[in-house]
């Protein structure tokens, strides 16, 4: 089995290297493309954020933060109240950073891996930088709509973390004795930081911001150069033609493989081709693989499940979209770039969105199977 996966990897390595030859100018392109949207959107919306996340769970300010939302945390998420500052950090800091907090809560034994995948399958939220003021005032002309983007993120993943906790409660209480061990190896850790002192602390933190902010650029270039190069071997057109047979709007499928690969840039798209707004909600909602591998990296050696993460994030693009259009049914922002809103959405909003609530029941079914069968195999 593990001779044919590094077979495997060393074909998609050469095909890669191939392709990298053939389509270097669509590669240098794409390349410069994601380091314009990343210098202009992520650097200045996430590095902030990165940093005082990080120092916040460092320096031990957490434990300050954490006292009035304990309770909160623990009866309506089922986690322990250590996590209420990483779950607010997550909410307002933006993908990599509930990531980034989750890790450090790992690393300092204050939650054990099961809770680490039950904080994951929730705690990766846009934040307010990028959808308020990149989305919203920058790209669309409108902070109300930007507002309303986060606002349908935020409750997407309130809801998601009350399900979250329904589900992993409990292989969390099964796994008491992970903590302990955790507890017990990040003691030297801890002793470290407190006598260390608040200098050490930030010192740390900004190294974390920095290396955080620059895998995250460095991902966000890579995935921009292989969209280009997908684009040009006809992927992208594949993909939007499948999604126009089933009914999909052309909207969604100029923009789709885009939404699946990078965030930052099918935003971009979407705005300067006059997409929808619940279009941006499900982008913002999925994240793209982009942000999933920069997730991955960062949780490193603990151990999780990939599919079930990718389910609830499946089913918080949906759900995002779903709520961002029962809200819009009494308020609908102004754009002053172009119509958020067309004379067809009416039409395909209350056709799709009965559509939409089935399939959350079946992807919520489906996170249900996964459940079902882990605790058969424990019994």
């Amino acid at each position: 089995m593990r001779n044919i996966k590094n077979i495997l990897s060393l074909a998609a390595v050469i095909i890669l290297a191939v392709c990298l030859l053939i389509f270097s100018s669509e590669v240098s392109g794409g390349i410069i493309s994601g380091l314009k949207y990343a210098s202009s959107l992520l650097i200045p919306s996430l590095l902030p954020f990165m940093i005082i996340s990080s120092f916040i769970i460092r320096s031990g300010v957490s434990e300050i933060l954490v006292k009035p939302f304990a309770p909160v945390t623990r009866r309506l998420f089922s986690l322990p109240g250590e996590a209420a500052a990483a779950i607010m950090l997550s909410f307002v800091g933006g993908y990599p950073v509930g990531a980034k907090c989750v890790r450090l809560l790992y690393d300092k034994g204050k939650i054990n891996s099961s809770q680490t995948e039950q904080m994951m399958l929730f705690c990766v939220c846009s934040g307010p930088a990028f959808l308020i003021t990149g989305i919203g005032t920058i790209l669309l002309k409108s902070t109300s709509a930007g507002i309303l983007l986060y606002v349908s993120q935020l409750i997407s993943g309130v809801i998601l973390g009350f399900i979250a906790g329904k589900l992993c409660r409990q292989e969390t209480n099964s796994n008491n004795s992970d903590r302990q061990n955790s507890l017990k190896a990040s003691q030297s850790y801890s002793d470290k930081e407190k006598d260390s002192g608040l200098i050490y602390s930030f010192v740390c933190s900004c190294s974390d911001g920095a290396s955080a902010i620059i895998q995250l650029t460095a991902m966000v270039a890579v995935f921009s150069a292989l969209y280009e190069v997908a684009d040009k071997l006809g992927l992208s057109a594949l993909c939007g033609n499948i999604i126009v047979f089933f009914g999909g709007e052309k909207s969604i499928s100029e923009n789709a493989f885009l939404i699946l690969c990078e965030v930052t840039k099918a935003c971009g798209s979407i705005c300067s081709t006059g997409g929808a707004l619940w279009i941006l909600a499900f982008a913002v909602g999925f994240g793209g693989l982009c942000v999933h591998f920069q997730i991955f990296s960062i949780l490193g050696d603990i151990r999780y499940s990939k599919p079930r993460f990718f389910v609830f994030r499946t089913v918080n693009a949906f759900l995002s979209s779903a709520i961002l259009y029962i809200i819009c049914q009494f308020y609908r922002p102004v754009s002053g770039v172009f119509a958020l809103f067309d004379d067809t959405q009416a039409e395909l909003s209350s056709t799709t969105f009965i559509g939409t609530a089935a399939l959350i029941i079946m992807c919520i079914v489906f996170v249900l199977t996964f459940k079902l069968r882990r605790v058969r195999s424990v019994k």
